[in-house]
């Protein structure tokens, strides 16, 4: 939806790719309150546009600093499923005979519904009015200029990979992650 409101749908998807492998681990089952992927990756992407970056050295540094927001979002995720937990009383209380005429699940669904859009919007927009202002100051003291040249896609890519990679939890697939990485480092410095 971003790459198609803003018509730079290559970017968008090469972002979001991004997010994708770095959060592949993690898979919302049972109780577990995933993080949040699609507010970093939406903050990322506001970052990027409102910065003008395009470049794949240029989208680290934004990339980096919105990762925390998909930790920070299922947090908030977990703080409305413990409020909205009020409505469960609500529900079996209509349950009982003398209370049934007042049974009215339409009303708690709209409040759940209006509770959830209007924290979400809250902290997303005040999220990316933090980061865009601390970026702001970061860029005015000279201290984001990554390599931009040095970076492709295909190495954001790879690092984001790893979280695939460590999905694995075998002390194998982490034997081979050590040695590629030891191999990279060798091969670079020579």
């Amino acid at each position: 939806m971003w790459g198609a409101l803003t018509g730079n749908l290559t970017l968008a998807l090469s972002v979001s790719i991004i997010f994708e492998l770095f959060w592949l681990d993690l898979v919302p089952a049972g109780t577990f309150i995933p993080p949040n992927i699609a507010a970093s990756n939406l903050a990322a992407l506001s970052l990027i546009h409102f910065f003008g970056f395009q470049k794949p050295g240029e989208i680290i540094f934004p990339v980096l600093l919105c990762l925390p927001l998909a930790w920070l979002g299922s947090r908030l995720e977990h703080f409305q499923r413990n409020r909205q937990n009020a409505g469960y009383n609500l529900v079996l209380s209509w349950t009982q005979k003398s209370r049934f005429k007042e049974f009215a699940p339409r009303k708690l669904i709209l409040r759940g519904i209006l509770q959830s859009a209007v924290l979400n919007m809250i902290f997303f927009c005040g999220s990316v009015l933090c980061l865009i202002t601390l970026t702001g100051v970061l860029q005015s003291h000279g201290l984001v200029s990554p390599p931009v040249d040095f970076f492709s896609w295909g190495h954001l890519w790879l690092v984001a990979s790893l979280g695939g990679i460590l999905s694995l939890r075998t002390p194998r697939a982490y034997f081979i992650l050590a040695c590629g990485v030891g191999l990279v480092a060798v091969v670079s410095i020579f």
